[in-house]
């Protein structure tokens, strides 16, 4: 009975060590109690944490799929459903240290498609005007801060490489990550608002609440460059990212990191500003060009170049394909194009990535 307990209290201690450090306080305290409870169950079965990552895909898919049919109560269920098995696929792997190529590949980019599939199918089951014009808001709100959210963080651990790391302890500390509005709090919020309010509603009490987090997160990182006491660091990897035809140089600077994000939110608006075509093809093609960008960072952060960066027309490219377009009449057709392509090249990409053995 002994050697069971201590079987057991290890097995215990070590699921909770694979448990990622950092979480926001939504699933922290409510959806790690009930993923580390599946992955005890999972962890000495053939389950591959690949085969749980699918599941999850599946899992958001059929969330966006009642959404759009307007069952709202079971599609915000089955999407907190998924955000859960996103973190047992996490603790499996890091428990049997089972780490793939197609495993990081998939953690890398089904998240965004999920929230921004979520999304969609939201608009879509009102299809209104109003409520495409913020769905855009929000994966342009959110590309951009995602991309200053990784590349500050890899930056940050240059400068800040022997600090300490801070206390999760107190009322201060979880009131700072949940103003962050991590996934946890952000699908939350997408999954529950809907059940009571309208989706127009829902989607601006979101967009305010990303619009004051993000404006949050800005201004504590541009103070927090200030303590750092080195002029200059390296940032290859931001350089990775600008995905530009422009001959722009960036330095290792503090500032960095807020370069990728910039550079995004221009040609967002360039396309925003140029294309007068349905909301729903504006969506689908900037939706697509997020991804593309999120491959970019995830690319850039393994120390590699842009898979077929060339291939996806730069943002130069992709912009003067649209002008053109505008200006022949043609921009509807080249929006579709655009996105068709570009979802192509991303499979391509992910599938280049796992046949080259990449981690």
């Amino acid at each position: 009975m002994g050697k069971k307990s201590r079987d057991i209290s290890e097995k215990t201690r070590r699921i909770h060590e694979s448990s990622r450090e950092n979480d926001g306080f939504f699933s922290t305290f409510f959806l790690r109690k009930i993923s580390r409870f599946i992955t005890y169950l999972l962890v000495e079965t053939r389950i591959t944490p690949n085969a749980i990552t699918l599941f999850s895909i599946v899992l958001g898919f059929s969330a966006a799929y009642s959404a759009a049919s307007k069952i709202y109560l079971l599609g915000g269920f089955l999407l907190l459903l998924s955000l859960i098995f996103d973190c047992v696929d996490g603790e499996v792997a890091r428990y049997k240290e089972m780490f793939s190529p197609l495993g990081a590949w998939l953690d890398a980019l089904s998240d965004r498609v999920k929230e921004f599939v979520y999304i969609f199918a939201l608009l879509w089951s009102v299809n209104e005007v109003q409520c495409w014009n913020i769905g855009i808001t929000i994966v342009i709100l959110q590309t951009t801060r995602h991309l200053s959210d990784y590349n500050f963080a890899r930056l940050q651990k240059n400068f800040e490489d022997q600090l300490p790391k801070p206390r999760r302890l107190g009322f201060i500390y979880w009131m700072k990550k949940a103003i962050h509005l991590p996934i946890g709090e952000r699908w939350l919020m997408l999954a529950v608002l809907p059940i009571f309010l309208s989706i127009f509603s829902s989607l601006r009490i979101i967009l305010i609440f990303g619009v004051l987090s993000f404006m949050y997160a800005w201004l504590t990182r541009l103070r927090r460059m200030h303590s750092w006491k080195q002029a200059e660091s390296d940032a290859k990897f931001i350089s990775k990212q600008s995905d530009t035809l422009l001959p722009i140089k960036i330095m290792g600077r503090k500032s960095a990191w807020t370069i990728p994000s910039v550079l995004r939110l221009m040609e967002f608006l360039a396309f925003v500003a140029l294309l007068n075509i349905s909301p729903l093809l504006k969506y689908l093609l900037l939706m697509t060009i997020a991804f593309w960008h999120y491959a970019n960072l995830y690319d850039s952060l393994q120390n590699r170049e842009p898979v077929f960066g060339k291939a996806g027309l730069r943002m130069a490219g992709r912009i003067s394909l649209c002008f053109i377009a505008v200006v022949t009449g043609f921009a509807s057709e080249m929006a579709i194009f655009l996105t068709i392509y570009l979802a192509a090249l991303l499979l391509l990409r992910g599938g280049h990535n796992v046949a080259k053995g990449t981690k």
